[in-house]
């Protein structure tokens, strides 16, 4: 029902600002670059407790693009809303799309669900709006899904405090964040302190023990700080220092420049640790952060683009590693994508620049399969591909994380 109600009002209202119903004489406003249409399908609400829970469904398979339930887990996961936040965040801050406020505050209210009293995060839930509380990937934890709410929250906290002053709903951001914060300084008390691994020393002040997942943390803590939680900025800088240390570093090696995302793995998706750095780095301004992200721009980045952008990079002890190729998402070429396309506009360095245009190509069939990956008519970004060729399935994590992209780019 949410979805009928929803697409009705928005093609009235994208009737009327495209075509003029109010006259002639309306000048044109700036219209997003980003297609909606696919990831909206896919978003529902269910009522709990009194309160509009709204979100946005894992999957959706080919060839009608309907919502799917995968057993055991669920309908939907903080993993998704709380990265689709970010896409409404740009909606209504960047380009005026205010019938999405009402998404946003769902969304919202989903996230603060989802985060206990002590700051741990549960990620999915069930079509009643029931926490699953069970499965591997929703137990409460301070993990992937924690931070990834956490970026969600940032982002709802800027939308709800430029427009609406909503002052009830920030102060339970805040709460949340509040709560979230005492989860991951539990980490900083080991700053400073390191662990030994068969590839040699790493930072005992991870999240996790893992640069990818701290990263995510970084990219929702610098967006705080520049909302106004200045009380982070020893936490940025913290966090960043340690993702530089867990690069690897050797000139004569085809994986220079190479961040660990966990033990001796590196993977495509969630690579963030060079965007979180950029980031950083417009806060803390440490030369060594963009002196990392440039040696992984300069050495890494372009041999992963040769290889056709392989899913995962195991290196070993004796400098000798493996790949395996597949599959490509849009997970790890947004990643890849943003991290450049900061360092572009930093640097001003027009390498980068057409670097970072090179990784985009992908979405646009500049890849191993030579298909489009994302169809601009539908707003559709095709879940990856893989031995066999594309998945045509198209799910919200493959469509956020391009829509991401084009945001960045600020056209398809």
């Amino acid at each position: 029902m949410f979805r009928k109600v929803f697409y009705t009002f928005g093609l009235i209202f994208f009737v009327c600002c495209s075509f003029g119903c109010w006259g002639e004489d309306v000048k044109s406003e700036p219209t997003s670059p980003a297609n909606l249409s696919h990831v909206l399908s896919l978003v529902d609400s269910v009522k709990v407790d009194g309160k509009n829970i709204t979100f946005v469904y894992i999957y959706s398979n080919y060839p009608d693009y309907k919502p799917a339930i995968a057993s055991g887990e669920g309908v939907s996961c903080v993993d998704d809303v709380g990265r689709m936040l970010e896409v409404l965040e740009h909606e209504v801050l960047n380009w005026g799309n205010d019938s999405l406020k009402f998404v946003a505050k769902g969304m919202t209210e989903f996230l603060l669900r989802m985060c206990t009293e002590d700051g741990l995060w549960y990620n999915f839930i069930y079509k009643n709006g029931n926490i699953n509380k069970t499965h591997q990937n929703s137990i409460a934890s301070f993990g992937w899904w924690a931070v990834r709410g956490l970026r969600g929250l940032a982002s709802a906290y800027n939308i709800f405090s430029h427009v609406d002053e909503d002052d009830t709903l920030l102060e339970n951001i805040r709460a949340k964040i509040f709560v979230s914060q005492s989860q991951w300084r539990k980490r900083l008390v080991s700053y400073g302190k390191y662990k030994n691994t068969d590839i040699g020393r790493i930072p005992a002040w991870l999240i996790n023990d893992a640069s990818d997942v701290t990263s995510e943390l970084i990219l929702a803590l610098t967006k705080l700080y520049r909302a106004g939680f200045t009380e982070y900025y020893d936490d940025i800088r913290k966090f960043s220092e340690a993702i530089v240390l867990t690069q690897f570093r050797d000139d004569c090696h085809p994986l220079n420049g190479m961040y660990f995302c966990w033990k001796n793995l590196w993977h495509c998706w969630g690579n963030n640790q060079a965007y979180a750095l950029t980031e950083s780095f417009r806060i803390i301004g440490d030369a060594s952060y963009l002196s990392s992200v440039k040696v992984w721009a300069d050495n890494f980045v372009r041999f992963v683009v040769n290889e056709d952008y392989p899913n995962e990079i195991k290196l070993f002890s004796d400098s000798t590693y493996v790949i395996k190729d597949y599959p490509d998402i849009a997970y790890g070429i947004n990643s890849i994508y943003r991290g450049l396309k900061s360092l572009y506009e930093i640097s001003n360095n027009e390498e980068y620049q057409s670097l970072a245009e090179r990784v985009f190509g992908w979405y646009k069939g500049n890849n191993v399969v030579g298909v489009k990956m994302y169809d601009e008519e539908t707003g559709r970004c095709y879940d990856g591909i893989d031995e066999s060729g594309v998945n045509l399935n198209s799910g919200a994590e493959s469509t956020i994380e391009c829509l991401l992209s084009i945001y960045k780019r600020g056209y398809y």
